[in-house]
Order: C-alpha cells, then structure tokens, then sequence
C-alpha cells in the first residue's frame, strides 16, 4: 500500500488517464497503490452530490476504455482475488449552509450535533441501505474482518476499521466530513450517495445521537451490531 516504487508500474496509464479525466471536467486528486495486487485507488475532488456519482460513472468508464486500449482489463468488482484486499468505492459526505461546512468542528476536538446526527442516521439505515451500498453476490465477499471493509454498524474519529469515519481538520474546517466506508466498487454510485444522503438526512432531522465513538479495532467488538453478510441478508434489511 501507498508504494511509490509500486505506483511506477502504473505510470503509462495514469499519465493516460489524468488528461482523459480533465477532458470529462472529473478533478483527479490522488492515485496510490492499495495492498491487493494491480489495486489502484483514485481519489475524486469533491463536488455536489448528482455531479459527484457523475464523476464517478464517467470515470469507471474512463478507466475501462483506456485500460483496454493498453492491453489491461480494468475491474470494479469488489473482490477479485481470494485472500487479497478488495476495492472499494468509499462515499465522503459534507453539508453545507450558506457557504460554510456545518460539519466543521470549531474548536478541533469535539464534534457539532449537526454532524453527529448524520452519523447515527447513517448508522441507523446502514443494514438496509447495505442492498445500495453492496448489490451484488460479489460485494459481500470483500465484507470480511481485517480488510478495512466494516462487517458492523459503528463509528470512530479517524477510525479506518470503523463503518463510519468521522474526518476533523482544525485547520481547513472545510474539509470536516463523515466517510461512508461500507460500498464496494461496484456499487451503482447515484443509489449509494443517494443511501447515505438519505441516512444522514434523517438522523439530522430526528436530531439523533450516535453510540459511544469506537476506539481501537471495531473488528474485534462483538457487542457491535452486525451488518448484512450476504445478498439474502441485505435485501431482507431492506
């Protein structure tokens, strides 16, 4: 993960592939390697939520075509080697109100209410809004302990093995966020931002409050609510 001298062997393509992404107006932020073999993650710069699952399809697209034109086959499934990391397709979410991020923690260290009651909104749909978030046989097989995919309903400040993850920056307040890490890949991206604008919308206007934050490997609490396991699970909490 996040090698450089692994990210060299993908060069010809993301030297492709970044113009072909400005041609489309898609903002490419970031590219790191990830620890599966041929993983690439590509960070979208943030945008409106209809213009960010636009960037998202136009960019699937970009990377299968030129991928194709170079001899490569381009994958989104969210697990395409048994026993390696998956890919994932990890949803980062703000709001605003009049030009300001109502997600931003003022002080640095406590969160606002605001953004805590997305997070239990987000918490409470996360079972149902798992058939959007991992619609596919495939994307439950990436769902397993250890692999930063959340097999349970929690939440954590810079916690990466949590199913939320609460982002707090004292310096740019306006990149305070919540980051959905529950879809995979192969997620449809207009249904899986719309499932956790949706989730998040609610706790705020039921004023919510969340569990307790989790400290440490949210793997290993198995007081934790489980999240669907399978495809027949998710379309039953649905």
């Amino acid at each position: 993960s996040y090698s450089l001298g692994e990210l060299g062997g993908f060069d010809a393509f993301v030297r492709a592939l970044a113009p072909a992404l400005d041609a489309l107006g898609v903002e490419l932020t970031a590219v790191h390697t990830e620890a599966g073999p041929g993983l690439l993650e590509l960070n979208l710069g943030a945008r409106p939520a209809l213009r960010a699952a636009d960037d998202a399809a136009l960019t699937k697209m970009a990377v299968k075509d030129i991928a194709a034109t170079m001899g490569l086959r381009a994958s989104f499934m969210a697990k395409t080697a048994p026993g390696e990391e998956g890919s994932s397709g990890h949803v980062h979410l703000s709001c605003w109100s009049d030009g300001a991020n109502a997600f931003r923690a003022s002080d640095g260290k406590g969160l606002p209410a605001v953004l805590r009651s997305a997070i239990a909104g987000v918490l409470e749909h996360l079972s149902g809004a798992s058939l959007l978030l991992n619609p596919t046989i495939n994307s439950y097989k990436r769902l397993v302990p250890g692999w930063f995919a959340p097999v349970n309903a929690s939440w954590g400040v810079e916690n990466r093995s949590c199913a939320v993850r609460a982002i707090v920056s004292k310096d740019h307040p306006e990149l305070c966020r919540l980051e959905c890490r529950r879809p995979g890949a192969d997620a449809n991206p207009y249904l899986a931002i719309a499932a956790v604008v949706a989730s998040a919308a609610d706790g705020m206007k039921r004023q919510l409050t969340p569990p307790a934050a989790i400290e440490g490997d949210a793997y290993a609490r198995g007081e934790l609510p489980e999240l669907p396991g399978s495809l027949e699970s998710a379309i039953q909490a649905f």
